[in-house]
């Protein structure tokens, strides 16, 4: 699918609010070419970005009390064989995601339904990221489970299933859903607190991305830290989303990886509207003019400046689940009044 991205916006995830009609009016207020489902973590523990995607794991342990969840290994193994008959069978409701864990995903498909924007481009979903949830969901003993060969595929084959399972649920908008990763523990890549092969990590991610290609949707990775961006450039997702308000001079030191993926149709999602108390002080004009620093900054390495100013998006620079609401609502209009301001100066040819 071709997609160049257009400086369209679009958030990334989580929203402070706790009632989900509230936190979708509040997207679609602002964002409603791509608009997105709000994950809700005021309302309670299932709905933090790793529980919120746990149903049907083998062998998983929710433990409310003390906001956790591990694996039983021996109880895993006793359910693997039903999780892969129903992974290959092709049984998205097995891996369903429902209003007990995501209220605000029933809450995008009863206001679309309801109030369905005449300019809507595309919908947007997101699943915790195969290496992320690996490296947060430990075992009964405490070890990461992405370090065991087996629950590590199970990973990747569960989150494929959720991000599968929303792309069917926003068909009847007829339009193609974006679904986004969201890999925070990519920050810690190459530390010695992951121990995985770049293989591993692309692999785990890729297998994810294939799925998402295969059934018409458009994956995307976040991942709000700095990390080692070259090896999320050679995974085979569509879209790369990175923190471009704290992290923009990162991404001079890929200039190379930067432009194949520009080149091969990537689209590089600047998270340019700050998710702290900065969200106060900024402007869309403001804003804009630290991407064109950017631009210019990749032009001089080599990379092209036509296609950065069309094959890009906007965004947060993270989620804004623990913002004051204010701040939040602040953050998704500079959203659209700076993707708006782009498409005015830069439009699509």
């Amino acid at each position: 699918m071709s997609f160049r991205g257009n400086f369209l916006g679009t958030g990334i995830g989580s929203l402070p609010m706790s009632d989900p009609g509230k936190a979708m009016s509040a997207v679609l207020a602002n964002l409603q070419e791509i608009p997105f489902w709000p994950q809700l973590p005021q309302r309670g523990f299932r709905e933090q970005m790793v529980p919120q995607y746990i149903q049907a794991f083998p062998g998983i342990v929710e433990d409310s009390v003390r906001e956790r969840v591990y694996v039983e290994t021996a109880r895993a193994m006793d359910e693997m064989a039903k999780f892969y008959e129903k992974e290959m069978a092709g049984d998205v409701d097995y891996f369903a995601i429902t209003s007990e864990y995501a209220a605000g995903l029933d809450a995008m498909i009863n206001e679309l339904r309801r109030h369905r924007p005449d300019n809507l481009c595309f919908t947007k979903g997101h699943v915790t990221g195969p290496v992320t949830f690996g490296f947060t969901v430990k075992d009964e003993k405490g070890a990461a489970i992405f370090y065991d060969p087996n629950l590590a595929d199970v990973v990747s084959r569960l989150i494929a299933m959720k991000a599968l399972y929303q792309i069917r649920l926003f068909q009847e908008f007829k339009v193609p859903t974006i679904i986004f990763m969201d890999e925070p523990y990519m920050a810690a890549f190459g530390t010695t607190g992951m121990n995985i092969t770049r293989e591993e990590g692309t692999g785990s991610i890729n297998m994810v991305v294939d799925k998402i290609h295969e059934a018409g949707g458009i994956a995307g990775v976040h991942c709000c830290g700095n990390t080692d961006w070259s090896l999320l450039f050679e995974t085979r997702v569509a879209i790369l989303n990175f923190d471009a308000f704290h992290f923009m001079e990162r991404m001079a030191l890929y200039p190379e990886q930067v432009q194949s993926f520009l080149a091969r149709g990537g689209v590089l999602a600047w998270g340019i509207v700050p998710t702290s108390v900065s969200v106060r002080k900024e402007n869309a004009e403001s804003l804009a003019a630290r991407i064109l620093q950017g631009v210019e900054m990749l032009v001089r390495l080599g990379v092209d400046k036509e296609r950065l100013l069309t094959q890009g998006l906007i965004t947060p620079a993270c989620g804004m689940g623990s913002l004051p609401e204010e701040d939040a609502l602040r953050a998704l209009s500079l959203v659209r009044e700076l993707s708006l301001l782009f498409r005015q100066r830069y439009p699509a040819s």
